[in-house]
């Protein structure tokens, strides 16, 4: 598999456009890598999770063609990552020469919120899948398991567990440390790569709510490896950083240098 991530910040981008703190000055000034859009991956150029604000953008940048995506794992409707709208666009009479529906999978907020703003929707364009948690979903060749997020407290949020061909990826956003349900679940399965958050920065919390810190990724690592889920040549990722964590790339990369963990950044492409 291949992943490839769109937009590496959290809620407010970095930099916010509306803030002056030394960060986001900083990050004007350095550009590169302390540029980071909403939070967004895509996998294998087909599967994509979250829609950022800045969708489009992020495809032209990267050179991109949205008419590939088979598949859209929404982790929860927070508007940083159900950027909805944007569908329409792929709705009969706006968008030409599709040749296949769209899946969409998530809860059910989700699911509703995107039909919502596709009225009269064909089937040739979307198919609409609500997941329950802890339940696998087969979508072109892929496995998908939604699994809980400790994130908003009146929707179930979701991280995804994304099998195909031997491969496994966990991705977990939006989440402080996961319910113990989630890491029960988790126990005992392979991961080839983990995509874990780090809203928080440095804040001296290793069990954090709704976002990590540096502490309570950390502090997962070490759960994944004790439940037997990395393996000698699993991988983990951090994205969906803030700037009121106070870190810029290189700083979060020195922070993370002796755990081996990688700091992503808007663009970047792992093959695993």
């Amino acid at each position: 598999m291949k992943i490839h991530f769109l937009g590496t910040a959290a809620s407010e981008g970095i930099p916010n456009p509306f803030c002056r703190c030394a960060h986001c000055q900083q990050a004007r000034i350095l550009k590169g890598k302390d540029l980071r859009t909403h939070s967004s991956v895509i996998i294998d150029d087909q599967l994509l999770i979250d829609i950022a604000p800045e969708f489009s953008q992020q495809l032209l940048r990267d050179g991109l063609d949205a008419t590939q995506i088979h598949s859209l794992l929404f982790t929860h409707t927070h508007p940083d990552h159900f950027n909805v709208g944007e569908l329409f666009s792929r709705m009969e009479g706006y968008g030409f020469e599709i040749d296949h529906p769209l899946h969409i999978y998530g809860n059910d907020r989700a699911i509703n919120g995107a039909a919502e703003v596709l009225p009269g929707y064909s089937h040739e364009r979307f198919g609409f899948h609500c997941l329950v948690p802890f339940v696998t979903a087969e979508t072109h060749g892929y496995r998908i398991t939604p699994l809980l997020a400790n994130h908003a407290k009146w929707e179930l949020c979701y991280t995804w567990f994304i099998e195909k061909d031997g491969k496994a990826l966990f991705y977990g956003h939006d989440s402080g440390w996961f319910p113990e349900l989630t890491w029960q679940w988790l126990e005992g399965k392979k991961i080839d790569l983990a995509v874990l958050e780090c809203t928080y920065g440095y804040n001296g919390e290793s069990r954090t709510d709704n976002h990590m810190s540096l502490e309570t990724v950390f502090a997962a690592r070490e759960k994944l490896r004790a439940i037997a889920c990395l393996h000698a040549g699993s991988r983990i990722l951090i994205s969906h950083i803030s700037h009121s964590g106070k870190l810029l790339h290189e700083e979060l990369v020195a922070a993370c240098l002796d755990k081996n963990i990688t700091v992503a950044c808007d663009g970047l492409t792992i093959n695993f």
